[in-house]
């Protein structure tokens, strides 16, 4: 049953394997409502996996992943696609449609469903480029005409289109320099505090984590190995996470 302290986002036990290896064994999270959990890692640790799978992209081997107290597993046709208009994605290097102006791209979705007709569309994507910083004109040129950081910003501007109750990001500042990335974090942070969404992210990238999240959970290998507070993860004793954080500093100085 549903109640006021329910979680929004609740995952159990999730494994699946592939050709008989483990990729997810056992992941374990919990997201409250309004609350942004970040799953960090490296890649192949499993966080990219784990956000398919809450998606019904993929079927678990087993687990569970609930969400405002309902299984979701196993959904197909009309429910599975009520729990994904629930939904704001955020997708790896925004993946922008090349041959749609920007506009198009922001109301895609409700274009689609013929929720809106051309004008009402044009004027709600003006409105969501508002808020993340882009001016009107940018609504008419072509996603080819902009920067990696305003793709970045149409993107969010496209999840956040339908004022959806769950916000999933993926790799939100990827290929971004840190003075960009901060940007990125702060609109992400902004929009999502302003819907009133729940956010779950996934990021290779620890200052982003630190950044956007109230909470970091950090996969190894298909386990949970450190969940916790951001301004914990640089005290926290536990051997994975500082070579995670050890490694990342490396690169980051590369």
């Amino acid at each position: 049953m549903n109640t006021p302290d329910t979680p929004k986002i609740v995952v159990e036990g999730l494994c699946k394997s592939f050709d008989g290896e483990a990729v997810l064994d056992g992941i374990d999270l919990s997201i409250p409502d309004g609350g942004s959990l970040v799953l960090l890692g490296e890649s192949g640790s499993g966080k990219t996996l784990t956000l398919k799978c809450i998606m019904g992209l993929i079927r678990p081997d087993a687990g569970s992943i609930r969400i405002d107290g309902q299984e979701t597993v196993g959904l197909t046709g009309r429910e599975r696609d009520q729990m994904l208009g629930r939904c704001g994605m955020l997708f790896q290097q925004s993946a922008l449609f090349d041959s749609l102006p920007v506009w198009r791209n922001v109301a895609f979705r409700q274009m689609q469903n013929k929720e809106l007709n051309a004008d009402q569309a044009h004027a709600m994507a003006v409105k969501r480029l508002g808020s993340v910083g882009l001016g009107p004109a940018v609504a008419d040129l072509l996603p080819s005409e902009l920067s990696g950081g305003m793709q970045k910003r149409v993107g969010i501007a496209r999840a956040i289109a339908s004022e959806p109750e769950i916000i999933l990001l993926d790799e939100p500042t990827a290929g971004l320099d840190p003075i960009m990335s901060k940007v990125i974090g702060n609109l992400i942070i902004r929009n999502v505090r302003e819907l009133g969404a729940t956010a779950l992210s996934i990021t290779s990238d620890i200052n982003t984590a630190i950044q956007i999240a109230d909470q970091i959970t950090l996969l190894h290998e298909g386990h949970v190995a450190w969940n916790g507070p951001p301004e914990e993860i640089a005290h926290t004793g536990n051997p994975i996470v500082e070579r995670f954080i050890h490694k990342w500093k490396n690169e980051q100085a590369a």
